[in-house]
């Protein structure tokens, strides 16, 4: 009981909103204001689409597997080389995008971006064993 009471309180609906919502805008501000304030439009378009997007769905892919993972007490590593495994494979999932729909003049946008999603959930979601 106190095994599916941890699971429940650390990947709730709360838990997902407090790490969605910062993988979205904190990518959104630390590009779009200096954007506006330099006046450059095209990296305001990139700052809410090929910047802060990437972030937030890696963030969600993440979360769930980090959830899934942590319910089948499967890969209960250490931290970091949890996070290192997630940036990995989100960078491979990234790369895949990027290849099947042609977005290379993004590249530079989208794997850092999304990298950085899938290591800041990383080491805020430790997987522990019950």
């Amino acid at each position: 009981m106190s095994n599916n009471k941890n699971i429940t309180q650390m990947f709730s609906k709360e838990a997902f909103l407090k790490s969605a919502f910062p993988a979205y805008f904190f990518p959104l501000i630390m590009s779009g204001g200096p954007a506006y304030f330099l006046n450059k439009p095209e990296l305001l378009k990139a700052s809410y689409s090929t910047i802060a997007l990437p972030s937030l769905i890696a963030t969600v892919i993440c979360f769930f597997l980090l959830k899934y993972l942590k319910e089948k007490q499967l890969f209960l590593f250490h931290r970091i080389l949890i996070t290192l495994l997630l940036i990995v494979s989100i960078g491979i999932l990234s790369l895949l995008i990027i290849q099947i729909f042609a977005l290379w003049t993004y590249l530079l946008d989208i794997l850092p971006s999304a990298a950085l999603g899938a290591g800041i959930i990383g080491m805020t979601k430790p997987l522990k064993k019950n």
